[in-house]
C-alpha cells in the first residue's frame, strides 16, 4: 500500500531545520544545469529561478534533488529559466546568491541555515527579488522577501508513530533522536508519542539521544539500549547519527520507520528492515511557493507545509501491513489533510488497532503508488 499526503501544522513548535551537508573549502562555483521553459501565456512575475545548492547536490533523493525536480517541473508553468549553482566551497556561496538575485524578475532558492546570511544581506540589497529558503525559520525583522518554508515535523513524528505501533509486536516503540536541544529531534518525538497512542492505546514510547547528529557510532548504542529494553520498532532521524541507528536496527533484525527522506533511496543497505519513510515533500512545497509568487500572491515570512497542501508525505510500505492497517492509515490522513477536528485515541485498549477519526473528517487524500 502506498499513500502520499501532507500535515496540517498541528503538533509542531518552530520547526528544527536539518542543514544539508556543507560544501568543500575549494573556492569558485559552477553553473551544473539550466532549463529554459516555454513563455507562460499569464504575466510572468517569476522570470528567473536559481537553486543554490551544496556541491555534489543534487542527488534525486536529497532535499537538493527534490527541491531542483520541484522547480523544474514548475519552471514550464510559469514561464521562468530555471538554473541550478552548485558552489564549490562555503565562501561562493554569498557570490552566487548575489549573482542570482540581480535577474530581473528573480527567485533564489536555498536550503538549510548555512546560506541564511547571505541571504538575509542580498534580500535587503534587492527588495524585489524573492527568496525562499527551506528547512529554515526567516527570523523575526527579517525583509519582505524572505520566505522560510518549513515542514510540520511533528506531524510527520505523528504518521511515523502510528506506523510504527500498528507494526509493533511488543507495544514498546522508540527513537533515537539527534540531541536534545535538537528542535527537529524534539518535533519529531512530540508527534510519535500522540501517533503511536492514536494506533494502539496505551503503546510504550522511548526516545534517547546520540547527543549529536554526525555520531552513527553513538547512535547505533542507543538502538541497541532501546531493542534491549524490548522496544521492536524504532523512528529513524535523517541524519548520520540516524542511519547510524538504521544500520543498527538491521543488525539485530528489527524493523524502522524513518522521517524526512526516503531511507528506500537514500540507505540502501537499510531496506530489510526499513517499513516504510515519512518524508517532506520539498518539490511539492518549492514548487507550491513559486506558483503562489507568479500569480501574485504575498507569501508570508513562514510557510508551513503539512498534510494539507501536499509537504508531508507517507512513501510505499516496505513491509507487509497488519490487518486493518491500510484503511486506518488512510483514516488518520484524511483527517490530517482536512483538517480539525484531529484523531483521538481509541476509546479502549481492546479496541481495534485501526481506529476512525472522530467525526468531522472531510473527504480522502489522495493516493498514489511510490
Amino acid at each position: 500500500m502506498a499513500a502520499l499526503v501532507a500535515g496540517c501544522g498541528l503538533f509542531s513548535n518552530p520547526p528544527g531545520p536539518t542543514p544539508p551537508k556543507s560544501g568543500s573549502s575549494s573556492t569558485g562555483g559552477t553553473n551544473i544545469s539550466t532549463v529554459t521553459a516555454r513563455p507562460s501565456p499569464t504575466s510572468r512575475l517569476v522570470k528567473a529561478i536559481t537553486l543554490i545548492a551544496a556541491r555534489d547536490e543534487p542527488k534525486d533523493a536529497t532535499p537538493a534533488g527534490l527541491t531542483w525536480a520541484g522547480i523544474q517541473a514548475t519552471a514550464g508553468r510559469v514561464g521562468a529559466t530555471a538554473t541550478l549553482v552548485q558552489p564549490t566551497g562555503n565562501a561562493t556561496v554569498a557570490a552566487e546568491i548575489e549573482k542570482a538575485a540581480t535577474a530581473d524578475g528573480a527567485v533564489v532558492v536555498t536550503l538549510g541555515p548555512d546560506a541564511s546570511g547571505p541571504v538575509l544581506s542580498a534580500a535587503t540589497a534587492h527588495p524585489t527579488t524573492q527568496f525562499l529558503e527551506l528547512d529554515v525559520v526567516a527570523p523575526e525583522g527579517a525583509p519582505a522577501n524572505v520566505h522560510g518554508l518549513v515542514f510540520d515535523e511533528a506531524e510527520a513524528g505523528y504518521l511515523a508513530g502510528y506506523i510504527a505501533a500498528s507494526f509493533s509486536g511488543t507495544g514498546k516503540v522508540g527513537m533515537v533522536g539527534d540531541a536534545t536541544a535538537d528542535g527537529a529531534t524534539s518535533n519529531y518525538a512530540t508527534g510519535l508519542r500522540a501517533g503511536a497512542e492514536q494506533a494502539k492505546l496505551g503503546t510504550a514510547v522511548a526516545v534517547i539521544y546520540a547527543g549529536t547528529a554526525d555520531s552513527p557510532d553513538k547512535a547505533r548504542a542507543a538502538a541497541a539500549t532501546l531493542f534491549k529494553a524490548g522496544n521492536d520498532v524504532i523512528l529513524a532521524m535523517p541524519s548520520l547519527s540516524g542511519i547510524g541507528a538504521m544500520r543498527e536496527t538491521c543488525d539485530r533484525k528489527a524493523r524502522f520507520v524513518a522521517v524526512g527522506t526516503d531511507a528506500w533511496q537514500m540507505v540502501p543497505d537499510a531496506r530489510p528492515c526499513l517499513i516504510g519513510s515519512v518524508l517532506k515533500r520539498y518539490d511539492t512545497a518549492v514548487g507550491e511557493a513559486l506558483l503562489a509568487l507568479a500569480a501574485g500572491q504575498a507569501l508570508p515570512r513562514l510557510v508551513m507545509n503539512d498534510a494539507s497542501n501536499g509537504g508531508i508525505g507517507v512513501s510505499g510500505l516496505h513491509s507487509d501491513a497488519p490487518a486493518g492497517f491500510g484503511a486506518g492509515l488512510m483514516s488518520v490522513l484524511a483527517t490530517l489533510k482536512n483538517g480539525p477536528p484531529r484523531p483521538t485515541p481509541a476509546p479502549s485498549a481492546a479496541a481495534q488497532s485501526t481506529p476512525k477519526p472522530s467525526t468531522g473528517t472531510r473527504g480522502s487524500p489522495t493516493a498514489s503508488g511510490a
